[in-house]
């Protein structure tokens, strides 16, 4: 079985779903459901990756606090690896607020440990046994960003695959950007991300640029499902109809799936990309990122159900 280690940002979640409408200044309003669970791009992906059985470790770091102890045990429970998992005081533990209306949302991040994780202490013993190495969510982690070229040219000479899902940029600026495409064998970016990076004006036309650039860019596109692609030409790879109740953590779901499919089960390309379709659009189901659980037999059934 394959060793993948999930490296990046650890947060925790406020879930508000289903707000009467979207935050108006200086007036109260209210929503149908509050829910704190595990948040982060890159614990959610981890999450994902072990419930559908694969061999999943974690490197980040987390406060000496209530959250930094909810979210270690959160992933132990789910079979993850957290003997990487760096805990401080110096800072407390990242929260992300969800506000959640329809299949939209908006996020409030305190970014707390996410930022304060740095790594320049990493070499060769802290990737014995791993096979996959995946990042999430640099641009909020400021100390650690500058490490990222280091530690994917330390993955190469050691034969470690890897793969990268950004996030978004505020300042659109994606610095490291050009060092770090040449050197993953996967991207996963959403649309926004993908006509940001490549300054196209298309998802289509972004993904067949970003193919220039790196190994195997793959565009998220919601309800329309992924762009990767294959022989040259881009490929839209369509995604199951559903009624959504949470979209929190889809895309994360999305790259574990394509991930587990990829490593654990050796489909090609189109294939991953429609089983991590079904693993986002299962997640979509259930009330945060980490809630769905699937599992391969539940994504295989889902996919069966939703033909």
């Amino acid at each position: 079985m394959k060793r993948v280690l999930f490296t990046g940002d650890i947060n925790v979640d406020v879930m508000m779903g289903g707000l009467e409408c979207f935050p108006v200044l200086n007036r109260e309003i209210t929503c149908e459901s509050f829910e704190v669970t595990m948040g982060s791009s890159a614990v959610i992906a981890a999450c994902a990756y072990a419930s559908l059985g694969g061999n999943a470790a974690f490197l980040g770091l987390a406060g000496e606090d209530d959250y930094g102890a909810f979210m270690l045990k959160g992933m132990q429970g789910f079979g993850i690896d957290t003997g990487r998992v760096r805990r401080t005081t110096r800072v407390r533990t990242g929260v992300t607020v969800n506000l959640t209306l329809d299949d939209t949302r908006t996020q409030i991040t305190y970014p707390g440990a996410i930022s304060e994780f740095e790594a320049s202490d990493l070499d060769v013993s802290d990737f014995q046994g791993i096979d996959h190495l995946h990042f999430a969510g640099p641009y909020q982690q400021t100390k650690f960003r500058p490490e990222i070229a280091r530690i994917l040219k330390l993955a190469a000479e050691l034969g470690i695959t890897t793969s990268l899902d950004p996030q978004w940029d505020a300042s659109e600026r994606w610095e490291g950007m050009v060092a770090w495409l040449p050197l993953l064998s996967y991207l996963f970016v959403n649309e926004d991300e993908a006509l940001s990076i490549a300054k196209a004006e298309t998802p289509e036309a972004a993904c067949q640029a970003l193919a220039g650039r790196t190994a195997c860019p793959v565009v998220k596109a919601g309800r329309a499902g992924s762009l990767l692609p294959i022989d040259g030409q881009v490929t839209p790879i369509p995604t199951r109809e559903i009624d959504p109740v949470d979209t929190t953590g889809a895309g994360d779901a999305f790259a574990a799936g394509f991930l587990f499919a990829v490593l654990e089960k050796e489909m090609d390309l189109p294939d991953a990309a429609r089983f991590g379709n079904a693993v986002g659009a299962r997640s979509c189901l259930f009330v945060g990122g980490v809630n769905a659980r699937s599992t391969y037999d539940d994504i295989v059934a889902f996919m069966e159900e939703t033909k």
